[in-house]
C-alpha cells in the first residue's frame, strides 16, 4: 500500500477515535515512516482506569481500517500532564 493511502486510513481511524473519545482522549498523527508511526495522545483520560485501554482502543480502530500495528513504546512528554506519544510499528496493511 502506498504511503498516501496508508495515511488516509490512519487519519480516518484517528477521526473515528476522536469522535467518540475526545475531549477525554484526543489522538493526533505526528509522524509516519515506512514501518512506524507516532501518535500523540492528550486529554484528561483517567490513567488509573486503564491507560492501556485508551491506547488499545486506537489500535483496534486502526485494525478495523486495515492497519495492523504493534505498540512499540509509550513516551511520556515531560511538562505536559497526560500527554504521551505512542510509537506503533506497522505490521501489515490491507
Amino acid at each position: 500500500m502506498n504511503k498516501h493511502k496508508l495515511r488516509e486510513k490512519i487519519e480516518k481511524s484517528i477521526q473515528l477515535y476522536n469522535k467518540y473519545r475526545s475531549p477525554e482522549a484526543t489522538a493526533q498523527l505526528i509522524e509516519l515512516n515506512n514501518d512506524k508511526m507516532k501518535i500523540k495522545l492528550s486529554g484528561t483520560y483517567c490513567e488509573t482506569c486503564g491507560l492501556y485501554d485508551w491506547i488499545e482502543d486506537l489500535k483496534y480502530i486502526l485494525e478495523d481500517h486495515g492497519v495492523r500495528t504493534e505498540i512499540e513504546r509509550i513516551i511520556e512528554l515531560e511538562g505536559y500532564y497526560g500527554d504521551r506519544v505512542i510509537v506503533f510499528k506497522i505490521k501489515r496493511t490491507s
